[in-house]
């Protein structure tokens, strides 16, 4: 589906669920997605605080080796603009989520940031009461894409893994075809992508170069699958590529959780002074 690889999870996000989107999600899969796409990367690094201290492992966020030749959508922009003026600073983890989640202005002001995509545009509703209120509406168009895209994923879902283990390529074109939107496949094996026949990667990036048919994010994808040292993560020994993604969006949301308790979110009927009885913050 075209559509699919010019529109980023958050965008894929809000056509489906619309004002149900959770913020949370929102971020977590923009944040995603950049990883993947090596815009940014995340690092360990061991640390002895005190000499009577253990050494502790802290994770970083850094620039990604594409961080300078990537153009970022509105949406993306607030996980970008602190490596701007310097972009060889590393973030803590826990602090880069916190500013991210900041920085939205919250779920009605972050979805806003999303619908602003050009890519976008048609499929939501502008009208002056529902622009005014920041309403999530369909246009008529909108349905039919939303509709088509949950149909689509769902069929993707279904046959990915099985594809990955007999039919290599035809795997490879569907998920250069979707882009960033691998993360919203509930079934995707990630170990499996290791196994990638390198040369039905080179195949595909000298088939897509010079044609816009999968938008101007394409080589960032195929650059993911090319790459031996995925994000350069050292893996532990009983550690997995596919655990490394999702214990990185458990982390995600554990971090997001903390953030968005110890502050004010417009989305809320009331503050949030602790931990407690948050969940409506997300």
């Amino acid at each position: 589906m075209k559509l699919l690889s010019k529109i980023t999870p958050a965008e894929t996000i809000l056509i489906q669920q619309g004002s149900t989107a959770q913020l949370k999600n929102l971020l977590k899969f923009t944040f995603m997605d950049l990883l993947l796409k090596k815009v940014i990367k995340i690092v360990d690094v061991e640390k002895q605080p005190h000499p009577r201290d253990g050494v502790r492992v802290y994770t970083y966020v850094e620039a990604g080796k594409n961080f300078e030749k990537y153009t970022a959508k509105a949406h993306e922009s607030i996980f970008l603009s602190s490596f701007a003026n310097e972009a060889s600073i590393q973030i803590l983890f826990k602090h880069f989520v916190k500013a991210a989640y900041e920085a939205s202005g919250g779920k009605k002001s972050y979805r806003e940031s999303i619908k602003s995509s050009n890519e976008l545009r048609p499929y939501f509703n502008e009208s002056f009461f529902i622009s005014l209120f920041r309403f999530i509406k369909l246009t008529d168009d909108g349905k039919k894409v939303e509709r088509a895209i949950t149909s689509y994923l769902q069929e993707v879902n279904l046959k990915i893994n099985d594809l990955l283990e007999n039919d290599q390529q035809k795997a490879l074109e569907l998920l250069i075809a979707i882009g960033g939107n691998i993360f919203l496949l509930q079934n995707l094996n990630f170990d499996l992508l290791k196994k990638l026949d390198k040369e039905l990667i080179k195949q595909q990036k000298a088939l897509h170069t010079g044609n816009d048919s999968h938008g101007d994010s394409w080589i960032f994808y195929t650059d993911f699958y090319d790459d031996d040292y995925l994000f350069d993560h050292n893996f532990g020994e009983n550690d997995s590529f596919d655990s490394f993604f999702y214990d990185t969006m458990d982390s995600f949301d554990s971090e997001f959780d903390a953030s968005s308790c110890s502050s004010w979110d417009s989305g809320c009927n009331s503050g949030c002074s602790s931990c407690g009885g948050c969940g409506g913050c997300n």
